[in-house]
């Protein structure tokens, strides 16, 4: 079960690949551009904010029928329990799916395991989901701030970047600003899949829970694609022809392990 429920996840992460890949390949043959996610025209105000919400909820109603709520009236039934970081670029369509009734997502700055441990456990104990996934990304602005001094910040900022040292301890310093930040943007997803196998060791042991770390790459960071979800470690595993090996991925093409799975660092 754990086996078809990560094919599917994969599958969503490769066929995202895919659409981009389609869609750049129609805009090299002059059809119209991709239209920019970012809203980067200008700031938006407080009420053209809320008209955005409004009408694109009454779009949601008149495209779902009652129908699709058939089955999530009275209980949720996620696979996947999410640890995400709450920058407004990384969002649950990277992987292609409808998230109603499949996701259980927990927002933190940073990803952080240990500040939104009481929401994963109800995850893991109550909703029994079988991934746990510790999702990083790109240009993190929390682990930008922890690299450097944020005493000016608020006391509640100040509280939650804290807790970023220990995967920064790794940070030697030799090299350029852009590559420190992104090998610790995935220090810091080893740190919380670290965290998380403290707390769920026999979840994982027993083979029912398999904790997942990895990176959404809207930069191209790895050379695998513009927007490609990089998985990092699995379990606490972090070379990237034992995660290809690992159980998990027995069903996986040779073509999406080697899409799907990538790493920088080697610490």
């Amino acid at each position: 079960m754990r086996s078809y429920i990560f094919i599917v996840l994969l599958a969503a992460l490769g066929f995202s690949f895919q659409v981009f890949a389609g869609n750049e390949a129609h805009e090299n043959k002059g059809a119209a551009k991709q239209t920019p996610a970012a809203g980067s025209t200008g700031k938006i105000d407080a009420n053209v904010g809320l008209e955005m919400i409004i009408k694109g909820n009454d779009e949601f109603v008149k495209n779902h029928a009652e129908d699709y709520y058939l089955n999530i009236k009275n209980a949720q039934h996620p696979f996947l329990t999410m640890v995400c970081c709450s920058d407004s670029r990384v969002h649950t369509n990277a992987f292609s799916f409808d998230p109603v009734d499949k996701v259980f997502a927990i927002r933190v700055v940073g990803n952080q395991f240990i500040v939104g441990e009481g929401s994963v456990d109800y995850g893991i104990h109550h909703l029994n989901t079988p991934i746990l996934l510790m999702f990083g990304h790109v240009h993190c602005g929390a682990v930008k701030a922890a690299m450097s001094d944020y005493r000016k910040e608020s006391t509640f900022i100040i509280s939650e970047l804290d807790h970023l040292h220990i995967p920064l301890l790794l940070d030697d310093h030799n090299e350029d600003f852009e590559s420190r930040w992104l090998k610790n943007v995935e220090r810091n997803v080893d740190y919380q899949v670290e965290l998380a196998l403290h707390a769920y060791r026999d979840e994982v042991q027993k083979g029912k829970l398999t904790i997942i770390g990895a990176v959404d790459d809207f930069i191209n960071a790895y050379g695998k694609g513009v927007g490609r979800i990089v998985i990092t470690n699995v379990n606490g595993t972090k070379d990237v022809e034992a995660i290809k090996k690992h159980s998990v991925y027995s069903k996986i093409s040779k073509e999406l392990k080697s899409l799907s799975v990538g790493r920088v660092s080697d610490k």
